[in-house]
């Protein structure tokens, strides 16, 4: 299992980096793992069915915001291990898929930032937030 630390530890960071503080923390966490796992199988061989995700926006073992991402099948075969070094360009990728997409800002589409398999029927997403999210990622993300 891969998991990511975000260092968004309090509900005012929207607004203490000076961005709409109305942006939805919980749906730009979700729209960044959904963003994540459809474009994984462009930097391992495996299918976005092959994986699986969850995100919060604080948990007790991390005491941050997180994104965990692992492998669907029972025990695993190796996908989530195998990707972990290429985070930082999976953050790059997925921030460039959710930019060019042409799609509405508050829910994505499913080229963006819907998943097909979301067992939360892609509620709540917002690719506003997850474009904050992910620059965050880039900047100060670690992988633990």
């Amino acid at each position: 299992m891969i998991k990511f630390h975000i260092l968004l530890q309090h509900e005012n960071f929207f607004r203490e980096m000076g961005i709409d503080p109305y942006l939805d923390i919980f749906g730009g966490l979700h729209a960044v793992e959904h963003a994540l796992i459809g474009i994984m199988p462009l930097y391992a061989l495996c299918d976005r069915h092959d994986i699986g995700g969850v995100s919060t926006p604080y948990h007790l073992d991390t005491e941050a915001a997180s994104i965990f991402i692992y492998d669907g099948h029972a025990g695993g075969v190796g996908i989530a291990k195998s990707i972990a070094l290429n985070m930082p360009k999976l953050w790059q990728a997925a921030l460039i898929l959710i930019g060019e997409c042409p799609c509405t800002p508050e829910d994505g589409c499913p080229a963006c930032i819907q998943s097909p398999k979301c067992g939360n029927n892609n509620k709540p997403l917002d690719k506003s937030a997850a474009t904050v999210i992910l620059l965050d990622l880039i900047q100060n993300g670690k992988i633990g």
